[in-house]
């Protein structure tokens, strides 16, 4: 009977450098080909204290809006600026962005690209 051998498989994590250089180029694909954002959250939920919506993962299919909502929201995306839209549970303000979605101040959500009042009613939220 033949013994299989098992290679010792070490975890080797990338640098931060290279992290910042895997963001750079997947922007640049995503701005390039105009790609509609759709995200994984490491973060199952609502950043709001106490909402607890499930908002893991989402397709915003921003192109059900039309290139005057859509346009200006994917530029926004892949700038690494992100957009502001309210949780459709406890309707308070989160920053989604590429990297992570946070709990915003109505007077900060100002400050960013704002989604349309019904975003979640055309997203695929799961």
């Amino acid at each position: 009977m033949a013994m299989i051998r098992t290679a010792a498989i070490s975890e080797v994590l990338p640098s931060a450098q290279e992290m910042e250089h895997m963001h750079a180029v997947y922007r640049e694909g995503g701005a390039r080909h105009k790609m509609a954002p759709d995200i994984v959250y490491s973060e199952d939920s609502c950043p709001h204290s106490g909402c607890g919506f499930h908002l893991q993962a989402i397709d915003f299919r921003l192109e059900s809006y039309g290139p005057a909502v859509h346009d200006p929201l994917v530029r926004s995306w892949w700038a690494d600026v992100g957009f502001a839209g309210s949780c459709p549970k406890c309707d308070r303000w989160i920053h989604f962005t590429i990297r992570e979605e946070r709990a915003l101040s109505p007077t900060e959500a100002g400050s960013f690209p704002n989604l349309p009042d019904d975003w979640h009613q055309k997203a695929l939220i799961l």
